[in-house]
């Protein structure tokens, strides 16, 4: 690292000097900058000041040395940390698979839902009909009778022709199960 010493020095009276000094490291250059201040009356003895100098610059590079091994180990920290998190959401993964398949296997969801076809205390059977509402938006489901002809939309009650989920007709269902469609719901698979 070069060093550069730059003076510019200008008193009340009328007196000014600049002085510019590359590498101060000898004791020549040193002698100038001392007998410049004396010329102007500053007492400052250079080689104190210099030695002054040297103890901070000192203590200012252990500093930043301590403060590059503090980051070096920061660092390693952060990347063990993220290592760590990397492991604990693969492992937190595996137990959503292992939760998952548990839950596939437990059968407690109602016969209907997988069916898609709700049987009335009377035995009369409903099938799954999905719609999305030309008016409002809406996507719902309704379970109707075989044969009906519309529905009606949960929210904004406009009525709605009910269609085959299937190109073949019922009782074929789409890929989602459903038997009717209504409104603009299309099975997009079966297209």
């Amino acid at each position: 690292m070069s060093l550069t010493v730059k003076i510019s020095i200008k008193d009340n009276q009328g007196k000014e000097a600049e002085l510019e000094i590359k590498e101060t490291d000898n004791l020549s250059k040193l002698v100038i900058i001392q007998k410049v201040f004396n010329l102007f009356g500053i007492e400052k003895d250079i080689l104190d000041q210099t030695r002054e100098f040297e103890k901070i610059g000192k203590v200012y590079s252990n500093f930043f040395e301590k403060m590059n091994q503090e980051e070096e180990v920061t660092r390693e920290k952060i990347v063990h940390t993220s290592e760590d998190i990397k492991q604990q959401m693969i492992q937190g993964l595996q137990q959503t698979e292992e939760l998952k398949q548990v839950y596939e296997t437990v059968d407690d969801q109602p016969e209907w839902i997988r069916t898609g076809i709700k049987v009335d205390p009377d035995g009369r059977k409903r099938y799954r009909c999905r719609y999305h509402c030309v008016i409002c938006n809406q996507r719902g489901k309704h379970y109707i009778f075989e044969g009906s002809v519309d529905i009606r939309c949960h929210s904004c009650r406009v009525t709605m022709p009910v269609k085959a989920a299937h190109p073949e007709g019922f009782p074929k269902q789409d890929t989602h199960g459903n038997f009717y469609r209504a409104g603009e719901y299309q099975d997009w698979k079966l297209v």
